[in-house]
Parts: structure tokens; sequence; C-alpha cells
């Protein structure tokens, strides 16, 4: 069974005011009575299980990001508990998980095992992750040469084709032409 569940979760940042950064950095650059704590999220619980599909909407600054991130285990709550049971794979942030100078095909490889696919798994799923990414003959080219909309649809297509419980979107899909966004609404 899978589950995602927050229980009383809560993330804070410090935040700033630029008159009063400039002076604990030139005065007291340890600590600075400057800083204020921002709470991201208060207090948050909730559970979502098997078969469910959550979208999460808010203004900006409202802590979308923020959740996704404790969701994907990329940052820890400062209050609460959140746990996750299933394989997460998440397109946070466009190209985190691959790197520019690596060819489509040795990022799909490098991807597919940060997301916890074996290597005989990935090599099985080759076909259909190329396929489905639509990059073509670029497969073989440094990542560098992709556009935006390119690397975005190979890392979405090696997100889905690891089969995970949970698929985490942040707003990288934007990038995408219709007929791709089409695509992964279908699949």
């Amino acid at each position: 069974m899978s589950l995602i569940q927050f229980a009383g979760v809560s993330k804070t940042f410090q935040r700033r005011s630029g008159r009063m950064l400039l002076r604990s950095l030139l005065w007291n650059p340890v600590r600075s009575q400057a800083e204020k704590p921002f709470y991201a999220l208060k207090n948050v619980s909730f559970t979502i299980g098997d078969g469910e599909t959550v979208g999460v909407i808010g203004r900006n600054g409202a802590g979308k990001s923020t959740l996704l991130s404790l969701v994907a285990g990329l940052s820890y709550p400062d209050a609460g508990t959140v746990t996750v049971q299933g394989r997460v794979a998440a397109l946070l942030e466009l190209g985190s998980g691959f790197h520019g100078d690596l060819t489509g095909r040795e990022n799909i490889f490098l991807n597919a095992s940060l997301l916890g696919l074996s290597r005989q798994k990935a090599e099985s799923r080759y076909g259909e992750i190329v396929e489905f990414s639509g990059v073509g003959d670029f497969i073989e080219e440094p990542l560098r040469t992709y556009s935006s909309g390119m690397m975005m649809r190979l890392a979405f297509s090696v997100a889905i084709h690891v089969e995970p419980a949970f698929l985490i979107i942040d707003e990288v899909l934007a990038v995408g032409d219709a007929a791709f966004q089409a695509r992964c609404n279908e699949k």
C-alpha cells in the first residue's frame, strides 16, 4: 500500500530585511537579531492513499514547493513527521538529476539510477523512454544542447518509466508544448 502522511508538519525559514542583512554581515556576521522566522508550513496534517490524485494550489510563497520537497525527501520538517511509503519520482526543478555534459542516453541511466531503477530495468525500458520523450536523434547529443522543453520531456519520460508510487510535479510541465502535455495526462 502506498501512502503519504503529514502529521503536524511545520517548516520555517529565516527571513531578513535587506538593510538589516547588510548590517548583520558588517557588524555581526555570526548571528543577526534581524532574522525573523517565516513559516512556509505550519502544523500541516493530511494523508494521501493509493490511487488518489492530488493538486496543490496556492499563491506564490504559500508553501507548495516546500511541501513537495518534504514529500520527495529533499528537505526535512522542523516539527512533525512526514511518512512516505513507496517510490517517489520528483520533477521539482528543470534539469535536477541531469548533467549537461552527458548525452541524453547517459542521462537516462543516471537519472533512472537516482530514482531507484536498476541498470537492467532502465535498459529494458530505454526504447520506451526515448520514444515517449520525443527527443529523437538528439538522444546522443549532450544535454546542454537541448531546449528546456526537450530536457523536461526527457526528465518526465524517465520519471514515469521508473513506475513510481508517487509522481511529484512542480511547474516543470509549463515548458512543454500542448501535444506533450496531453500525452503526459494520458500516461
